[in-house]
């Protein structure tokens, strides 16, 4: 263990924050993006892996280590032989949605599957489980989709379907295309999300 933040605050002379990616990212759309208006938003990026960070009253949730909810555990879809990339978990969320799976399951990037709906479909199906799941337990105002994978953007009525379909009327939810939402901040919810982390500092 090295004092990073001490270090640094020690030498800069200022108040320092150290926060995760996907942390900031929150930070970012709750403070300047689509969620500035909702009391509680989760980002979740969907990339070379998968993360999520809560923001809840201007606050991001810290438990005793930072939460790894790319490796929740999910229903396989009864058709995927696919036994997912992931080294610990093999099957998780990551393993079987985050763009190294598509690329194993594949043999091919994301970007050059575009046109095949078969794997968008089983992309929402994994995604959409995951949501269900973060809302029934978080219940956060917005749940905001960003990274690579998420540049497919027929994936978003396709992951607010099956979240609906998942939910099965057990909540209510009165717009599901509000709740379940692209960035606002065009890639830079990171950057301001630190900003945002350092005011707050």
């Amino acid at each position: 263990y090295y004092p990073l933040m001490e270090e640094l605050e020690k030498r800069l002379g200022v108040p320092v924050a150290i926060q995760t990616d996907v942390v900031v990212a929150s930070m970012g759309e709750y403070e300047y993006g689509i969620g500035k208006n909702a009391a509680s938003c989760l980002y979740i990026t969907v990339g070379t892996g998968i993360g999520a960070g809560l923001v809840q009253n201007g606050k991001p949730f810290q438990g005793r280590n930072h939460s790894e909810m790319g490796h929740v555990l999910l229903q396989k879809h009864p058709e995927d032989a696919f036994e997912g990339a992931c080294p610990s978990h093999g099957s998780c969320l990551e393993g079987l949605a985050a763009g190294p799976a598509i690329e194993a399951r594949y043999g091919k990037k994301g970007a050059d599957l575009a046109d095949e709906d078969h794997v968008w479909e089983l992309e929402a199906y994994y995604l959409a489980q995951a949501i269900m799941d973060y809302f029934v337990i978080l219940s956060p105002e917005k749940i905001i989709l960003g990274g690579g994978v998420m540049k497919q953007e027929k994936l978003y009525p396709m992951i607010r379907e099956k979240f609906m379909e998942l939910l099965n009327d057990y909540i209510e939810v009165e717009n599901v295309e509000d709740l379940i939402v692209a960035p606002a901040l065009n890639d830079e919810q990171g950057v301001k999300g630190c900003i945002a982390l350092a005011a707050k500092e």
